[in-house]
């Protein structure tokens, strides 16, 4: 018994999270258990990524075998070990200074205090707001008070300055200004801490573009999709990137017992969307577009080889990606090249079709051709619109797809290992595809084929099956309900439609057809029987 033990716990070693928690039925599952051709846990049937498995690795290079042979290598990184591709996620970690998460607090200035650095008179020095972006610009002043964001209080008369009504306004000199009655007691600003940093991580970040775009890019997403680290945006990205790039629809070795004609299908498909399909989206601000596009045309080239993107030259050779990425710094630089006779007037979001505004980061599809942009938080698949996971998109008929729903455009998915089905022999059952020998129970895995079987929960179980884990027990008899048999429900409780089970709790008349009180799982007749079960 304990080599056996033994022997188990060795073959589960082998398997990518084995024995990681399942974070939705928390204890009630054993832990992770892979099923030998489902994605799902043998335990508890949730998937891999509900599971607390650490799935860095595994997803980099899963990513970096799909940029593989591709122009955008420039995102990827051989492994000296091995040689296999692995995808560079672009993880920055933002330190914001302390004036823009400090708060000066107001005193009496009658209660100076000698020897700080208080201010108690006018002064010629001017108060500042400080800057709402989370990267501390070099321009802003070094010294002198720091007035609160969005107070939008007035200084003291007399003191010659007027903060602004707003966050993010200066405070403008009015020295000119009269002073109306008599001075009351007046407040004067305390520093705020300058010794305080706050730091920020993000798990991924539009690579190739200055910060401060590409931070905000990041806060026009809706809060909880952004990837800082240690939050449910985070979790959502790991998430998706395991839901919409499946990695068993780029790699034969991760599928199922394929034959060998099946892997060279499989194999022209992988290169067909690579060459076709396969995109990231690119961070660039509408006026530059504009230029771009009115360089090349009004509607600028329509696919990857007319071009390239903006900022990776005029030669129209579509070069690596590396190379497009490094020049992308000018082109995502705020006011750089603006045109105001461009065509950025002209711009409108490719799905809610408001207009994109001078100066906000867009996100460009290089497949899409230059006549088209989206606002970040628009970047989605267009059947489960969702955010598109580091922004990789395939593109086909004027539509954006994650990797997942492209596939499903494609092919016929199998219901019950998740594959695409490359056969030319399947079963099509409940609204669903599924391989000829996929049409199992959910619970013990036989093969349903001419076989009774009960739909719970989507997903086909056996009768045998149906009877032990997922009947309900008939309240009278308390024996299991067959799926077929013909049952009586009423709230929470279930009856065989049976005169020996349908029947009063009292008298026991059959109540197949007839008025009746339900009272705590009982059936009652009428009043004077529920006045005797109440007595008794």
């Amino acid at each position: 018994m304990e080599i056996e033990k033994e022997v188990k716990k060795i073959t589960l070693g082998h398997e990518i999270g084995a024995g990681a928690a399942c974070l939705k039925c928390k204890d009630k599952c054993e832990g992770f258990e892979l099923h030998f051709w489902r994605k799902i846990c043998r335990n508890c049937k949730c998937g891999v990524e509900d599971h607390d498995v650490q799935l860095e690795t595994e997803e980099n290079k899963k990513v970096g075998k799909l940029f593989e042979d591709t122009k955008y290598t420039g995102l990827i990184a051989k492994l000296k070990r091995d040689g296999i591709p692995s995808y560079r996620g672009n993880q920055v970690t933002i330190c914001i200074p302390a004036t823009t998460v400090s708060t000066a607090t107001p005193v009496p200035a009658a209660s100076f205090i000698p020897g700080s650095g208080q201010i108690s008179a006018p002064s010629a020095q001017p108060a500042y707001s400080p800057p709402t972006a989370a990267v501390h610009s070099p321009a802003s002043p070094a010294t002198g008070p720091t007035a609160a964001p969005g107070t939008g209080s007035t200084a003291a008369p007399g003191a010659g300055h007027t903060a602004a009504s707003g966050p993010g306004h200066s405070a403008v000199s009015s020295a000119a200004t009269p002073t109306k009655g008599p001075v009351a007691a007046t407040t004067a600003p305390v520093p705020a801490k300058t010794d305080v940093v706050k730091s920020v991580t993000y798990e991924w970040a539009p690579p190739g573009i200055n910060q401060s775009l590409a931070l905000r890019y990041i806060e026009l997403l809706p809060p909880e999709r952004r990837p800082i680290a240690g939050t449910a945006g985070a979790d959502y990205r790991k998430k998706q990137m395991a839901k919409q790039l499946p990695d068993h629809d780029q790699d034969p070795e991760r599928c199922h017992e394929l034959s060998p004609g099946e892997v060279k299908q499989m194999q022209q498909y992988v290169r067909k969307y690579k060459d076709e399909a396969l995109g990231v989206g690119d961070i660039t601000l509408p006026e530059e577009m504009g230029q771009q596009a009115g360089m090349a045309g009004e509607k600028g080239p329509q696919g990857p080889g007319a071009g390239g993107k903006p900022g990776a030259g005029t030669t129209g050779t579509p070069g690596d990606k590396g190379d497009a990425v490094a020049t992308m710094g000018k082109v995502g630089s705020p006011g750089a090249g603006m045109s105001p006779a461009g065509p950025v007037g002209n711009y409108s979001c490719h799905r809610c079709q408001l207009p994109m505004k001078k100066g906000e980061p867009a996100v460009y599809a290089e497949r899409a051709g230059y006549d088209k942009l989206w606002h970040p938080a628009c970047f989605v698949c267009c059947t489960c619109t969702e955010l598109l996971v580091d922004m990789i998109y395939f593109w086909k008929k004027g539509q954006l797809y994650c990797g997942r729903h492209y596939g499903d455009s494609e092919k016929p998915r199998c219901a019950g290992c998740d594959e695409l089905i490359f056969s030319n022999e399947y079963t099509q059952a409940e609204g669903h595809n599924w391989h000829l020998k996929h049409f199992c129970c959910f619970d013990c895995d036989c093969v349903l084929a001419g076989e009774t079987y009960v739909m719970e929960n989507e997903k086909p179980v056996c009768k045998p099956c149906y009877m032990k884990h997922h009947a309900v027990c008939c309240a009278a008899c308390q024996n299991p309900i067959e799926p077929e048999a013909q049952r009586v429900s009423y709230g929470e409780h279930h009856w065989h439609a049976e005169p020996q089970c349908f029947q009063c709790s009292c008298c026991s008349k059959c109540l197949m057809g007839q008025r009746f009180m339900a009272m705590q799982g009982m059936l009652l007749c009428s009043v004077e029987c529920k006045k005797k079960i109440t007595a008794s």
